[in-house]
C-alpha cells in the first residue's frame, strides 16, 4: 500500500526537472497523476516538445496511472481545463502541485513588459488560477480531509537579491498565497504548504552563476531534483501535520521557515515624531542576523544590509558560512 493510494494529483510543469521527479514519485506512492506541461523553453517562448506525454507514458510503463495535459496555467481557461482533465480521467482531485515556472532574468533598467507579464503570469497567476479551480471543485463536493496544495517558492522569494526582482516578487507572492489559502481552505480539509527547493533544473543550468553552485557529483548528488520529491510526497500525504508553512530542501538538508516576524518593537506613549524615531533607530544595529537557505548550505551570520546575490553566492561557496548552522 502506497502513502497516496487512491488519490489523484495534478503536477504543473511536470514534463522535466522537479515537476517530472514529483510526478514520478507521486505515482510511485500510489497516486494517479495528471502531468501538465506546456512544453516550452526555460524562458517560455519556444516549443520544447511534448514532454508531458513522455512523462505520463513513462509512469504508465512503470505500472502507474497518468495522463498528460498541455494547457497553460497562465491562462485562466487553461487552468480550469487542467482541473477538469483530472476529474474526467480519474473522477476526483486530492493533490495539486503548483510547480510550473519560467525564467527571464534581467535588471530593473533593462526590464521589458513581456518579461514581467510572462514571469508573473506563469508563476503567480498560474499558481493562483490552478488553486482557484481546485478550491472551487472541493467547495462544490464538500469538505473531506486529506487534500493538499503544494506550491513552489524559491530562496530568491524568501531572501530577495539584486537581479531577481520580478522572479523573486512572484515567488514571494506565492508564499503569501500559501499562507492565505491555508487559512481559507482549512474548512474544506485542504492543507496548503510551499517548498523552496535547491536543485539542478533547466532553469538553473540556464544561469551559469547559479549552476556553478550546483556542480554534478559522481557520488551522492545533493542537487538532483529527485531529492526534493520525498518532501512533496510527505506534504501530499495524510502524515503531514502542517499547513501554511514553507519548507526548504537541498539534498540531505531540510529546513522549515518561520513566518514573517517582528525584529524589534518600541512604544512611545506620547506618539512619535521624526526626532524620536531617529533616536530609537540610532541605537538599533544596522547589521542583523541573516538566515538564508541558498544553494550550498545555510548562511547564518551577521551580514551588512544590501548584500548582492553574488556576495551570497560567494559566501555559499565557503567564504564565511557558519558551518555550525548546517541543519
Amino acid at each position: 500500500m502506497g502513502q497516496l493510494d487512491g488519490k489523484v494529483a495534478v503536477v504543473t510543469g511536470g514534463g522535466s526537472g522537479l515537476g517530472m521527479a514529483h510526478a514520478i514519485a507521486l505515482a510511485a506512492s500510489g497516486a494517479s497523476v495528471v502531468v501538465n506541461d506546456l512544453g516550452v523553453s526555460v524562458d517560455g517562448d519556444e516549443s520544447h516538445g511534448d514532454v508531458a506525454t513522455r512523462v505520463a507514458d513513462r509512469i504508465v510503463s512503470l505500472g502507474g496511472r497518468a495522463v498528460a495535459n498541455h494547457d497553460s496555467v497562465a491562462d485562466w481557461t487553461g487552468a480550469g481545463n487542467l482541473i477538469e482533465t483530472a476529474l474526467t480521467a480519474f473522477g476526483r482531485l486530492d493533490v495539486v502541485v503548483n510547480n510550473a515556472g519560467n525564467n527571464r532574468p534581467g535588471s530593473l533598467v533593462d526590464l521589458r513588459e513581456h518579461d514581467v507579464d510572462s514571469l508573473l503570469g506563469t508563476h503567480l497567476k498560474g499558481t493562483l488560477a490552478v488553486s482557484h479551480f481546485a478550491a472551487r471543485y472541493w467547495a462544490q463536493v464538500g469538505s473531506r480531509s486529506g487534500r493538499s496544495i503544494i506550491n513552489t517558492a524559491s530562496a530568491v522569494g524568501l531572501h530577495p537579491a539584486a537581479g531577481g526582482g520580478v522572479y523573486g516578487a512572484a515567488k514571494a507572492g506565492i508564499i503569501a498565497l500559501t499562507m492565505s489559502h491555508a487559512q481559507e481552505l482549512a474548512h474544506y480539509g485542504v492543507r496548503v504548504n510551499a517548498i523552496a527547493p535547491c536543485a539542478r533544473t533547466r532553469m538553473v543550468e540556464a544561469s551559469p552563476a547559479v549552476a556553478a553552485l550546483m556542480p554534478r557529483s559522481s557520488g551522492f548528488d545533493r542537487h538532483d531534483p529527485g531529492h526534493v520529491s520525498p518532501l512533496v510526497v510527505y506534504l501530499a500525504s495524510t502524515s503531514c501535520r502542517f499547513t501554511g508553512r514553507v519548507f526548504a530542501i537541498e539534498g540531505p538538508d531540510l529546513a522549515m521557515y518561520r513566518a514573517n516576524s517582528v525584529e524589534a518593537h518600541w512604544t512611545n506613549d506620547g506618539g512619535w515624531t521624526p526626532e524620536s524615531i531617529e533616536k530609537v533607530f540610532a541605537a538599533h544595529p544596522q547589521r542583523s542576523d541573516v538566515e538564508a537557505f541558498f544553494p550550498g548550505g545555510v548562511i547564518s551570520h551577521a551580514e551588512p544590509s544590501g548584500r548582492t546575490l553574488r556576495d551570497l553566492e560567494e559566501s555559499a561557496q565557503g567564504t564565511g558560512i557558519d558551518k555550525s548552522s548546517r541543519v
